[in-house]
């Protein structure tokens, strides 16, 4: 639970950030360290394994994350692009990135459908409900993160 207060500390000191509207990926990649840096962690202190379901867990929850890891990174292109064409939006850039954005969504729902039947097979179901409990909290607060790094649509002058 400490964890999850230290992640939620770290979304208010971005909220501070929110404002600006220059983009540093600098920025963005640290909070991205940060929250998968803490990740697994979270987890442990939120989860209560025997033996054998540790065993059959970190190796499920490892790939979950790698899994994960590669959407987030699609998504930091999104935003990078997003950002690059923050002053000149036009139609055709600015569908192109909902479709992705909306594509990158899908993906994660993808995902956590295909972890959850993994760990079903081989884990009790209360268990696999409490991790992705702690998945979707997780991942709500990195979500915040995120948007509160990036600037609204700029409206026509």
């Amino acid at each position: 639970m400490k964890k999850l207060l230290i992640l939620s500390l770290l979304v208010f000191t971005s909220v501070c950030f929110a404002q600006i509207e220059s983009f540093d990926s600098t920025y963005i990649n640290e909070l991205k360290q940060d929250v998968w840096g803490t990740y697994r962690e979270i987890v442990e202190d939120n989860l209560t394994l025997t033996e054998d379901q540790a065993t059959i867990f970190w190796p499920l929850c490892d790939a979950y994350i790698a899994d994960l890891r590669k959407i987030f990174e699609k998504r930091v292109e999104i935003i990078s692009n997003y950002m690059m064409n923050y002053y000149a939006m036009d139609d055709a850039t600015a569908k192109d990135l909902l479709n992705k954005s909306i594509q990158s969504e899908q993906e994660i729902l993808n995902t956590r459908r295909d972890y959850i039947n993994k760990m079903l097979e081989k884990l009790p179901a209360p268990l696999v409900g409490k991790f992705f409990q702690v998945d979707v909290r997780v991942t709500a607060l990195a979500n915040l993160v995120r948007m509160s790094s990036v600037p609204l649509v700029r409206e026509e002058e």
